[in-house]
């Protein structure tokens, strides 16, 4: 069984740090899209249009623009688990959590200083059947990834709406998630989730449909291919779509999901407009 514990934190003071509707005003979009069709031709893959990108070989043809179930507007990206593709490395590394991994990417590489706070948002939902408490067979995600001094990214906070019907946060830095966080949803309904970066502070933030769920700091165990220890920078490299898969079994199939994702930012704001920022 795929069980894991599903983490409940209760909202806090933290709340205060996002709840002045002037200060959320004063955010200036880096990078935002509804995926309409100005800027992207429905039925042709994500990856390729407006500066998305996608590694083989993690699925790249999966993530398609589409007029299917859109939140607003007319279009929206959807990734059918039909078309993640099944990758023996993926399952090695996940030791089998993971059979497949469709992850798709837009690089801005912005430079905060450490005197920003950075939102990475986007709209989500999964369609399929609720899975048990736990059983985090399929999910779709959201990841914030930070510079690290020696050219690569890591991950400085993910949230993922779970087919068990839970939305899980964690660093978006290990191979199998270590869940931080997590909140009730439903499956089949659009959701809001939101990963705020606090590069001065070192601090990433969930809040799922404008509930906070915590406040974490970076991971400190970035390693190189050599195993020596690698530090983070100030700059954010990307903000990233993404949607898992495990194995097939007898009941659940990753043919019978599907992941949509719609209204994708990321903003910035001084440090100096929250007064939660640590300054």
């Amino acid at each position: 069984m795929r069980q894991l514990l599903a983490l409940s934190i209760p909202c806090s003071v933290l709340t205060l740090f996002f709840s002045a509707a002037a200060n959320r005003a004063l955010a200036q979009p880096v990078y935002q899209t509804g995926f309409e069709q100005n800027q992207f031709v429905a039925d042709f893959p994500l990856a390729g249009q407006d500066g998305w990108f996608s590694p083989p070989p993690l699925s790249p043809g999966a993530a398609v623009v589409v007029s299917d179930k859109p939140r607003f507007g007319g279009q929206t990206v959807r990734v059918l688990g039909a078309d993640l593709v099944h990758q023996d490395f993926i399952g090695t590394v996940t030791d089998g959590y993971y059979d497949a991994i469709g992850s798709y990417r837009h690089p801005v590489n912005l430079a905060t200083n450490g005197s920003e706070v950075v939102t990475v948002s986007a709209s989500l939902r999964v369609d399929g059947a609720k899975t048990a408490l736990g059983n985090n067979f399929f999910s779709a995600s959201i990841i914030a990834l930070a510079s690290l001094t020696n050219g690569d990214a890591a991950g400085v906070g993910e949230l993922a709406i779970s087919s068990d019907g839970h939305v899980y946060g964690y660093s978006g830095n290990e191979a199998v998630p270590v869940f931080q966080a997590s909140t009730q949803v439903e499956l089949g309904k659009w959701h809001t989730l939101t990963i705020v970066v606090d590069f001065g502070a070192r601090t990433y933030t969930f809040i799922v449909d404008h509930q906070v769920l915590g406040e974490f700091a970076f991971d400190p165990n970035n390693v190189d291919e050599d195993g020596n220890a690698v530090g983070y920078t100030t700059t954010l490299a990307r903000g990233s779509v993404l949607a898992y898969a495990a194995p097939d079994t007898e009941s659940l199939a990753k043919a019978d999901y599907a992941a949509y994702y719609d209204q994708f930012a990321i903003k910035t704001s001084p440090r100096k407009n929250y007064s939660g920022s640590g300054q």
